[in-house]
């Protein structure tokens, strides 16, 4: 039978339950099949705890939601009661407008605040020089914003309109924002995306010792060919290079999962320097593992 209560636990044998719960929805087996046909008949009369519709991918921008969730988790475990989320490469503004309604639903199922930022240009890109800028694919000005019209649908969201060169370094004096726990990178160029990770240069302490981070152009198709010679794979490999406390790594856990599209995608930034690095988060997670381990007695 399928126990909708053990979704959100309140002990670590329900930890385990849910966890199995978890495995069984996300597989490909038939008793994956029916147990998210039972999950969606439920859905169109109830409304399902946030953690599981994070886990089937069931929102508007799942890997939005999965980044900003798991980031709040986080934070809560580590005892955090504000995050914020950045959004870089705001374009038209749909994903920013994902995150502000989001976020109402992360402070109802965590009790965590999200503070939802969007750094633009507003005007589109800049300009396109660098070979590692993929001009062949990018141009100047593509992605304009209307800003007037996202203004008015935004609040409590905040726009940080500017050439992100020169909005990241002041971004936390200006802001006075809360430790940030998600990164969502849509900044398409190897220059900006390079200058976006300098944010990652201010004290860890503005920072969850963790990060949740996407890239968007990582991907691409045959017209872009994305590699780690141009673009953001190369940024990310520069910036890990010059770096020796803050690291930023593929995420593991997702790559097996054949249904999630994003998995190539969700990237997790370690600030190995962090106050918070070492501690424990492990939790009712962890003891309902032991009991799955647990030698049972004839």
């Amino acid at each position: 039978m399928l126990n909708l209560q053990a979704i959100a636990p309140k002990d670590w044998n329900e930890v385990a339950e849910r966890n199995a719960l978890f495995r069984h929805a996300t597989s490909s087996s038939l008793s994956g099949i029916v147990t998210r046909a039972i999950l969606k008949l439920y859905r169109r009369y109830f409304v399902l705890p946030l953690a599981i519709d994070v886990a089937l991918n069931w929102t508007a921008r799942p890997n939005y939601a999965y980044c900003t969730y798991h980031a709040a988790d986080l934070a809560r475990r580590l005892g955090i009661p504000r995050i914020s989320v950045i959004e870089f490469g705001v374009a038209g503004g749909n994903g920013l407008l994902f995150l502000k309604d989001f976020a109402a639903r992360v402070r109802q199922a965590t009790g965590v605040e999200v503070e939802v930022y969007g750094f633009d240009t507003g005007a589109g890109l800049p300009e396109v020089n660098a070979t590692e800028d993929l001009p062949y694919w990018f141009r100047p000005s593509q992605y304009r914003m209307d800003q007037d019209a996202l203004q008015a649908r935004l609040r409590p969201a905040k726009l940080v309109l500017g050439n992100v060169a020169d909005t990241v370094s002041g971004f936390f004096t200006k802001y006075n924002p809360a430790p940030v726990g998600a990164i969502f990178n849509d900044l398409d160029l190897y220059t900006s995306t390079t200058d976006s990770l300098r944010l990652f240069e201010q004290d860890p302490s503005f920072f969850l010792p963790r990060l949740f981070m996407y890239f968007d152009d990582v991907v691409g198709a045959e017209l872009e060919m994305y590699s780690e010679c141009n673009g953001q794979l190369l940024a990310i490999k520069e910036f890990n290079r010059r770096q020796q406390d803050v690291y930023i790594g593929l995420n593991q856990n997702l790559l097996a999962r054949n249904e999630v599209y994003y998995r190539y995608q969700i990237y997790y930034a370690h600030f190995r320097a962090h106050p918070l690095y070492r501690q424990y988060v492990g939790g009712d997670d962890q003891k309902g593992i032991e009991a799955a381990l647990r030698l049972q007695r004839p």
